[in-house]
């Protein structure tokens, strides 16, 4: 599973996360998360654009990480859910947690506002 990394702007993150996200994957982007975080690096947008399915303990890790985002300030938006994708971030209430955007630019902009 490929987690690609970019910056469109100075003080926002973008990781670009493709295939499908089991435990397994989902440990390898709360790695990337954590060396962020390390480097302060708490303002981050995942681009699920190519994610076709997350199981539930990458839900799980998911929040966990926007939980510690937050507690320093940051934040962290998802962008691109596929239907399937979105359909379980509703029927498991994490869409009410975590801030979802059709595209990153509205998802840049939401920081802008915070």
């Amino acid at each position: 599973m490929p987690v690609t990394l970019f910056s469109p702007q100075q003080d926002v993150d973008v990781l670009d996360v493709a295939g499908d996200i089991n435990a397994l994957d989902m440990v390898r982007v709360k790695n990337r998360l954590d060396r962020l975080i390390r480097k302060n690096h708490t303002r981050i947008i995942l681009h699920f654009k190519n994610i076709k399915h997350i199981d539930f303990i990458g839900l799980g890790i998911l929040i966990e990480r926007l939980r510690q985002m937050r507690a320093l300030d940051g934040d962290l938006k998802l962008v691109g859910l596929n239907g399937y994708v979105l359909k379980l971030f509703k029927k498991t209430g994490v869409n009410k947690l975590i801030d979802i955007y059709d595209d990153t630019v509205d998802a840049l902009r939401s920081f802008d506002n915070t």
